[in-house]
């Protein structure tokens, strides 16, 4: 697969930055179902478990909504279209879109300091973070920000697998 395929980056923008909070169904319920939820400020991150068996494919999908500050993720679903409607579902929001689908594999979602969001999917976590991202690059906030206006790295809100990776 080319690196093009892999790679997708995303360029909604925040115009203000809201509290961020973290809803899961715990932290067992997290580690199992191959979902990393990052503390990151400005989002609520949520998860869906589809409970398929690791035989076979399993598909999942990620959905982010950066008017709403919500990003889901659903994994271990038997079709696409199972895996992309639980992750719209699962985030809630009207403006949700699918940015990341994924077989057998894991995804994720970053945002920059400038408040653009990146995403990848690759075929461990480690491996999809980092491309997460590596596709954003450093960047520094907007102009007047109340924090360090150095430039940074982006930070990864969302990340799940499937549970056969």
């Amino acid at each position: 697969m080319s690196v093009v395929g892999k790679y997708a980056l995303g360029v909604a923008a925040l115009s203000a930055v809201a509290a961020f909070t973290v809803v899961t169904a715990g932290p067992a319920a997290a580690a199992e179902s191959g979902v990393a939820i990052a503390e990151a400020p400005g989002y609520t991150a949520v998860s869906r478990d589809g409970g398929f068996a690791a035989a076979g494919d399993l598909y999942g999908a990620l959905a982010l909504s950066s008017k709403q500050a919500v990003v889901a993720s659903a994994v271990n679903y038997g079709s696409w279209g199972a895996a992309r409607a639980a992750a719209l579902a699962e985030c809630g929001v009207w403006d949700c879109q699918i940015v990341v689908e994924f077989r057998n594999a894991c995804g994720a979602v970053a945002q920059g300091a400038d408040y653009r969001f990146g995403w990848a999917w690759d075929h461990t976590l480690h491996a999809a973070e980092r491309s997460a991202v590596d596709v954003l690059g450093i960047s520094a906030p907007p102009f007047p920000d109340p924090g360090s206006a150095s430039p940074r790295a982006a930070s990864v809100i969302l990340a799940a697998c499937t549970a056969n990776v």
